[in-house]
């Protein structure tokens, strides 16, 4: 009789609490998709580093199991307490706790099951879109995929078994400490309040506040100095700060909001306004804690969108920069070992090797050897900020002949330079810098020839130029008769494409040859850069960086929006009563759903609220060291704006069933 009792409450939980199972399903369909992913070997072979995808997702998986535990032993636990009258009820029948708990824990194992089925189906379908996406970032064929493997599944069961048999063990540890007592009231108990007086509460929340400024003070100190120690050290300091200021404000801002509505009439009794505010406190003062986590969770899904969306940014800024020639070539050959900070060493032999197996197998379209030459003087570079790639501590020059030919391989326009004319090309995070300088020097005194400036320019450089320069003066060829070799480099164009197999067998055939007891074995591993090779791994990093952030938000965004679905949809059933007083006083319907909106609005908006703040001042605090290396000095404007928009997109689709569902439950 408890079995079939059992399912008939499973199919009935199927209905009440729809959006908690939805959330689930999908939760593990992205668990599963993601490990189909990370053990398919069409991923892994796209790139070496795709082996840390695997690794990274296996990671990040565990930390959303334990948040997905946290939702399932969340909603059990508040599941048991809208039916802790009814199991009072059952035992006053005559039925044993033992039977009743067995009933509840059958009913949670039903849907349990029925979640994790359903998310397997739905799991392929979602590991083929991601795939998909995978293939289409680098440039690959795709076709549709439902192969059965053994690891993603059993990897996926265990996680779904441990969160389970956690939720299900605190709740059976719960009952059993349960008499018919505390089940007839249970549901008329809140959250424990952990600030009870109201003053220190206000006061408190002065403190929390001032605590989430110094946090985000300290992380805007951390990523804005150069001291690498003293950075790192102040934005770990700022983090548990941060997090205790989250549950901090959340928990003692109720009695601030009710103070601010009750002490100004003009607002306290305009429509709605005082219902309002009253049903809003009670919630937040009895469900502090649990909206801290939800602060938290939300904070966690704005800066994985953010980050996600600024690394992208990054990646296709900075491959603009260091793949622009099929292959480039270091002979690791200096005047200047001291300057460069490498050992005196000529690899023009084993340059040699790799330069002929090239010619040999490859159709060459275009080829440059050329040098970078310094005077050993500092003239410009005492004047203009190192930047985040510049460790070279003199001025650095290229010859305009070698210039040109390096924008003509690229299919760029050359520059006009007259013999008394100097250029200066440079990173984008010193151009103010250079700027300001040509401003106080349009002349440069090289070899005691007077140079007059012609302009600078950040666009279109490339730092595959040059290792640690982050820029180059551009003068006459003649300038740098006198002058010393600071580095050489070979710039080949190929008329096949180059692939990451290409650099793989490059290596292994050329590097039969060499000696693997000279220092030049590892020589293409440092010195050698390959277009394709180039493009996969990083395209690697992007895949593993963005698509595990984006995992996460998607995750915690849908855990959040789900449990104020069920707390709000819960509400529904105990307000009604409220709703219905409120239409015996004349409100009209229309009326009643304004308000209903603006109370559902209110509850959605407020664990919002402060993780916004934290967003955009973290993420600009984040700008001032990666801003260097982002396509613009608004691209961190657009990621706040990208997280922004995708979170809001997901809420609000939770916000509008909460809704429908609400406004159905009050008007049954």
């Amino acid at each position: 009789m408890l079995s079939k009792l059992a399912f008939r409450n499973a199919k009935r939980s199927v209905r009440d609490y729809i959006v908690y199972l939805i959330t689930v399903i999908l939760s593990f369909s992205l668990i599963f998709a993601f490990n189909l992913i990370v053990f398919s070997e069409e991923v892994q072979n796209l790139a070496s580093s795709m082996e840390k995808f695997k690794v990274s997702v296996i990671v990040v998986s565990v930390i959303v199991v334990f948040v997905i535990g946290w939702l399932i032993n969340y909603t059990m636990k508040f599941m048991f307490s809208k039916r802790s009258k009814e199991f009072g009820m059952y035992m006053m029948l005559g039925i044993e706790k033992k039977d009743i708990m067995k009933m509840f824990l059958i009913e949670n194992i039903l849907l349990g099951m029925f979640s994790f089925v359903i998310s397997i189906i739905v799991g392929y379908i979602f590991s083929n879109l991601l795939t998909a996406v995978i293939m289409n970032i680098f440039e690959l064929p795709f076709k549709v995929n439902f192969v059965f493997s053994w690891q993603p599944f059993v990897l996926s069961i265990s996680y779904f078994i441990a969160i389970y048999l956690f939720a299900l063990l605190k709740t059976s540890l719960r009952m059993r400490k349960m008499k018919i007592y505390d089940l007839l009231y249970w549901d008329k108990q809140n959250e424990g309040r952990i600030f009870k007086n109201n003053k220190i509460k206000k006061l408190l929340f002065v403190v929390f506040v001032a605590l989430g400024v110094l946090a985000l003070m300290l992380a805007k100190i951390g990523f804005n100095t150069s001291d690498d120690d003293g950075s790192v050290a102040m934005v770990m300091i700022s983090i548990p700060i941060i997090i205790i200021s989250i549950y901090g404000v959340t928990i003692t801002v109720g009695d601030f909001l009710i103070d601010f509505v009750i002490n100004r009439k003009h607002i306290k009794y305009k429509n709605d306004n005082l219902f309002i505010a009253r049903q809003f406190t009670s919630k937040i003062k009895t469900m502090g804690m649990t909206l801290g986590t939800l602060s938290l969770l939300i904070t966690l899904s704005f800066l994985s969108l953010s980050g996600s969306m600024i690394y992208s940014d990054i990646f296709y800024s900075q491959i603009n920069s260091i793949a622009v020639y099929d292959i480039v070539m270091s002979e690791v050959y200096t005047e200047c070992p001291e300057v460069l900070l490498i050992p005196a060493s000529n690899s023009t032999k084993t340059v040699r090797k790799y330069e002929n197996y090239i010619e040999d197998k490859y159709t060459v379209k275009d080829k440059l050897q050329y040098n970078i030459y310094t005077n050993e003087k500092n003239t410009v570079k005492k004047h203009v900020a190192g930047g985040i790639f510049g460790y070279v501590d003199v001025d650095c020059f290229l010859r305009v002949s070698d210039y040109n030919k390096l924008l003509k391989m690229r299919g760029l326009k050359p520059i006009n330079l007259k013999d008394d004319e100097f250029f200066i090309h440079e990173y984008r995070d010193i151009s103010q810098s250079v700027e300001k300088y040509l401003k106080n020097n349009d002349t440069l005194k090289i070899n005691g020839k007077i140079l007059k400036s012609t302009g600078n320019t950040y666009k279109n450089f490339a730092s595959c130029w040059g290792s640690g320069m982050p820029y180059f003066i551009i003068v006459p060829d003649d300038i740098v008769e006198n002058m010393k070799v600071i580095d050489r480099f070979i710039v080949i164009d190929i008329e096949e494409e180059t692939t990451k197999e290409f650099y793989e067998n490059m290596c292994r055939d050329v590097g039969k040859d060499i000696d693997k007891n000279n220092l030049e074995y590892d020589y293409a591993e440092y010195c050698i850069g390959v277009k394709g090779h180039i493009m996969a791994e990083n395209k690697s990093v992007l895949v593993i960086i963005a698509f595990i952030l984006l995992y996460v938000a998607f995750i915690f965004t849908a855990i959040v929006a789900t449990i104020l679905a069920i707390q709000a949809l819960s509400d529904s059933t105990k307000y009604k009563y409220h709703y219905s007083i409120l239409s015996k006083l004349g409100v009209d319907k229309n009326q009643l759903y304004k308000t209903i909106r603006k109370q559902l609005s209110i509850f959605f908006l407020f664990p919002v609220i402060y993780p916004i703040i934290i967003n955009i001042s973290a993420i600009s605090s984040i700008n001032q060291l990666l801003g260097p290396v982002m396509s613009s000095d608004y691209a961190y404007v657009y990621s706040i704006l990208y997280s922004f928009a995708i979170f809001l997109s997901i809420y609000l689709i939770y916000f509008v069933a909460t809704y429908f569902g609400y406004k159905k439950n009050i008007t049954e």
